[in-house]
């Protein structure tokens, strides 16, 4: 019978990764360096993987890393790291941004953690601060692909996972970090969103605004994973800052509060069972 490019994907990785994944975590644009944290028992560069989308976005390194962390004795769950994702923009093909949570699935994930970095809509956010994602906006009039035939049209709601939000909330006591928390607004990109725009999707409720994670939320949980999401507010949204917009500038904040962010993800992870 003939293979699925998700099966195949799938079986060569299973042939060679040395346990199942319980949990996944993919690490948004500049957000990497978390898996430097992680003790490290595999790692997989995604284009070595068959059928596998690559990503040409600059921050998004391309690799799977198989690993756990520890504390005081206490070590994670086995769990997979991307290191790296696919925006719908670069290809205009939700498949290819579906891919990589279809495939976790396979290898056995239940519980995803998502990461990325967005603009700050809130203007009581300052760059360089984490906000948990309460909610989300699907701004960009995609509807996400089915998984099997012949859907019921009518979905459910996908809805980010109560219990995570509270282990994030603990973690970010636990080390002291003033977690914020807000709705997530996703929009197709590649442009920066302007003035204009932001008023907007303010008015609607945004607290941020990114260029991914949404589709990633809605496979997730279609799939019956428990999804959580956290924001690095990488910069103030057009008409909110003094400066022009540029990927660097989310590469800049990213290394600036690298250390405290892989300190919120190790603290959750070691909490998840």
């Amino acid at each position: 019978m003939r293979t699925s490019p998700l099966q195949e994907a799938a079986r060569h990785l299973q042939n060679r990764i040395p346990f199942r994944p319980k949990l996944a975590v993919v690490l948004g644009s500049g957000l990497g360096d978390f898996a430097d944290s992680m003790d490290v028992q595999f790692t997989v560069e995604n284009s070595t993987i068959p059928h596998y989308p690559a990503s040409s976005v600059q921050g998004h390194a391309g690799k799977l890393i198989f690993g756990t962390v520890q504390d005081a004795g206490v070590r994670s769950l086995p769990f997979v790291a991307f290191k790296g994702r696919v925006h719908y923009y670069e290809s205009a093909n939700l498949e290819d941004v579906l891919f990589p949570i279809r495939l976790a699935h396979r290898l056995g994930v239940r519980t995803l953690l998502l990461t990325n970095a967005a603009g700050g809509v809130n203007n009581r956010f300052e760059a360089g601060q984490l906000m948990l994602m309460r909610d989300y906006i699907n701004f960009t009039g995609l509807s996400i692909p089915f998984e099997g035939s012949a859907p019921n049209p009518i979905r459910k709601s996908h809805q980010l996972d109560r219990q995570l939000q509270l282990l994030f909330k603990e973690a970010a006591k636990d080390i002291g970090i003033d977690l914020k928390e807000g709705t997530y607004c996703w929009l197709q990109g590649p442009s920066y969103e302007t003035a204009g725009e932001i008023n907007m999707v303010r008015v609607l409720g945004a607290d941020a605004v990114g260029m991914s994670t949404v589709p990633e939320i809605v496979k997730g949980t279609e799939l019956g994973m428990k999804v959580g999401g956290i924001s690095l507010i990488s910069n103030l949204a057009t008409g909110l800052s003094a400066t022009k917009l540029s990927h660097d500038e989310v590469t800049e904040t990213a290394n600036r509060v690298k250390a405290s962010f892989a300190a919120l993800m190790k603290n959750v992870i070691l909490k998840i069972r």
